[in-house]
């Protein structure tokens, strides 16, 4: 036998057969909303694929569904985000959502030393943030997935992310190309999640695609990433988070491919970010006059606020309908 394959035995896979009954209907854990829940849950042993454009907000809605799956169901997770910047700023953006008190001091909302030193215990013990401590310092993908291992053993972590893939030292040369090395790191990828029960997200910014007659550019596929055709067919679940208009806070998350079918389905959504409390909701009009914001919440609760539409106020989705208009800027 070559080395490196075997022959599947009966020993080898009756219990994880019972187990694959057992569980085939279920879905992963439950990230905030039901329109969510529909079309995309985390399932442990899958990986995760976000696209979307520069300022899209895809960055925010991976990191709102990691800290729900913290303060929802105790998961730990090893995050790699240079793109977001330093561990301070990873540390402050997460403790923002999680408290909804922002960093900016010009702003209504602003944190206290109080809630600095009440949350940062629990947020450095769920998110473990992993920066470079010597500029000059690379990392494969490979490399980070066998830390990802190594802490899935010593730390009991849940998932491991990357914001981006572009941050990876990629050995494209010794693989005699880019789409020969996506053929080997991507399949290598899934089985790591798989055989240690992990869950693997990835952020890929898009090539862009033609603009529609109004100007705006179509929401990217995984067939606009570099080598796409390689992402779509190792990809299990492949999410778009698109901004049509930057000037407000709408985001579309577009569900290009789901797997397997009891994780969700392939759709698409919309939520609003609400700018003072760093976080997602979905709107929905009641009538004309009145607006319900439901934001993220245990399966079963319900969080949910109803807000007088005042007319003419153009820009009550911009600041996400709160009494006062917050500072900080949008982080995407």
């Amino acid at each position: 036998m070559k080395e490196g394959f075997k022959i599947t035995k009966a020993t080898d896979i009756s219990t994880p057969l019972k187990s694959y009954r057992d569980n085939y209907n279920n879905k992963g854990k439950y990230l905030g909303w039901d329109c969510l829940n529909e079309h995309y849950s985390m399932q442990l042993g899958s990986v995760t694929d976000w696209t979307g454009y520069p300022m899209s907000g895809k960055t925010q809605v991976l990191m709102e569904v990691l800290l729900n799956t913290s303060l929802y169901h105790g998961w730990r997770h090893l995050v790699y985000f240079p793109d977001v910047g330093s561990n301070i700023e990873i540390i402050a953006d997460l403790m923002h959502k999680k408290t909804g008190k922002s960093f900016n001091p010009e702003d209504y909302n602003t944190i206290t030393d109080a809630e600095i030193n009440s949350n940062i215990d629990w947020l450095t013990h769920h998110f473990l943030i992993l920066t470079k401590e010597n500029v000059k310092a690379k990392l494969s993908p490979i490399e980070y997935y066998d830390i990802a291992v190594e802490l899935k053993k010593n730390e009991g972590i849940h998932t491991c992310s990357v914001d981006s893939w572009k941050d990876f030292a990629h050995p494209y040369s010794e693989y005699g190309g880019y789409a020969q090395y996506l053929e080997f790191v991507l399949p290598y990828r899934n089985l790591i999640a798989e055989e240690h029960n992990l869950h693997i997200h990835t952020i890929i910014h898009p090539k862009l695609t033609d603009k529609d007659k109004n100007g705006h550019r179509k929401p990217p596929v995984p067939y606009d990433l570099k080598g796409g055709s390689e992402w779509f067919n190792s990809g299990k679940n492949m999410i778009t988070v698109h901004r049509e208009d930057n000037q407000n806070n709408f985001v579309k998350i577009i569900f290009n491919k789901i797997k397997p079918r009891s994780v969700g389905s392939i759709g698409e959504i919309e939520l609003c970010f609400d700018l003072s409390r760093f976080v997602y909701y979905k709107a929905e009009n009641v009538n004309a006059a009145e607006l319900v914001k439901t934001y993220a919440s245990k399966e079963g609760e319900n969080k949910t606020e109803s807000l007088r539409i005042e007319p003419n106020l153009n820009n009550q989705a911009n600041i996400g309908f709160d009494d006062k208009k917050p500072k900080t800027k949008f982080p995407f």
